[in-house]
C-alpha cells in the first residue's frame, strides 16, 4: 500500500479509526483526504478489510442463538452451561442478546380479547290459518311460509323456473320502527343442506358444513336462492349484530310448479 508523504496526510491510526469507528479526522486532514487519491485508496483498503473480517469472522466464536435461548430458559446443564456462561462474561454482544432475551421472557403475554360471538336467533314458522295437525303428521307446511323471530319477519315463497329448478324468494322485514330495511342490504344469506352447520356432527358431514347457495340481501330486503334441488335445508342470514336461523326448511317434489321471475 502506498504511503502519502504530504505533511497533512492522516496516518494509519487515524484512517483506521475513521474506517472502523467513523471517528472524524481533523479539518486539515479531512480537506487533504478529499483531494488526495492515495489517501482515499488507503482508506478504502481499511474499509474493505474491515468489511471482510466482519462478514467472515463476526461472532464466529459465539454460541448459536438457539443455545443462548436455551441458556436463558435454564434448559442447559453441566459443562455446556458453564461454557456459554464463560463466553457471555467475555462477549458484550452475547451479553446484550441474553439481556434482551430475558427481558422478552419476563414480559407478560398479550392475549387478544375474545371476540364475542354473534347472537343467533331461531325463527319459528307462523301458521297462516288454523290447521288440524295429526300426531305423527310430517306433511311440510304449504307455501308461502311466514317465519318470525323477535322483531324480524321473513316470508318465503317457492316457485319453479322454466328449467324445473326451484327458486326460493325471501322477503325480510322488521317490526322495529328504528330499523330500516336498508340496514339489511348487502348482508349474506346462506342455504345449507340439513342438518346445516350447527348439526354437522363436528364437521364430519362436510356437505352440511358448507353452504349450498350463498346470496346477498338487496336494498328492498329480498333474498333470492336460485337452482335449488328438492331436499331439506337450513337457512342462515347474517344480519347486523345477530344471525337469523331457520331449520327444517323442506322443499319436496310436490312444491309449486308456477314460474317465478325475480
Amino acid at each position: 500500500m502506498m504511503n502519502c508523504l504530504h505533511p497533512l496526510a492522516p496516518d494509519d491510526e487515524e484512517l483506521l479509526q475513521l474506517a472502523l469507528d467513523d471517528e472524524a479526522l481533523s479539518p486539515e486532514a479531512s480537506r487533504h483526504l478529499e483531494q488526495c487519491e492515495t489517501c482515499r485508496q488507503r482508506l478504502a483498503i481499511y474499509k474493505d478489510t474491515h468489511t471482510f473480517l466482519v462478514s467472515h469472522l463476526h461472532r464466529r466464536q459465539c454460541p448459536a442463538g438457539s443455545q443462548l435461548s436455551y441458556y436463558c430458559a435454564g434448559l442447559l446443564v453441566g459443562d455446556e452451561r458453564q461454557r456459554i456462561a464463560a463466553h457471555i462474561r467475555e462477549c458484550p454482544l452475547c451479553t446484550q442478546e441474553v439481556a434482551e432475551t430475558r427481558r422478552f421472557m419476563t414480559e407478560p403475554l398479550l392475549v387478544p380479547a375474545p371476540i364475542s360471538p354473534l347472537r343467533r336467533i331461531a325463527a319459528t314458522l307462523v301458521r297462516q290459518q288454523a290447521q288440524l295437525v295429526m300426531r305423527g303428521d310430517t306433511t311440510p307446511a304449504p307455501w308461502p311460509r311466514q317465519y318470525h323471530a323477535e322483531h324480524i319477519d321473513l316470508s318465503l315463497h317457492l316457485s319453479r323456473a322454466s328449467n324445473g329448478a326451484y327458486i326460493l324468494l325471501g322477503i325480510i322485514t322488521s317490526a322495529d320502527s328504528t330499523e330500516s330495511v336498508d340496514a339489511f342490504a348487502g348482508v349474506q344469506a346462506e342455504l345449507y343442506r340439513a342438518p346445516g352447520p350447527l348439526g354437522a356432527n363436528g364437521g364430519e358431514d362436510k356437505r352440511a358444513a358448507q353452504p349450498l347457495v350463498c346470496t346477498n340481501v338487496d336494498e328492498l330486503g329480498n333474498i333470492v336462492f336460485s337452482a335449488i334441488p328438492a331436499g331439506e335445508y337450513t337457512l342462515l342470514a347474517h344480519l347486523p349484530g345477530y344471525e337469523l336461523l331457520i331449520e327444517g326448511l323442506t322443499i319436496d317434489t310436490e312444491a309449486p310448479n308456477g314460474k317465478f321471475t325475480p
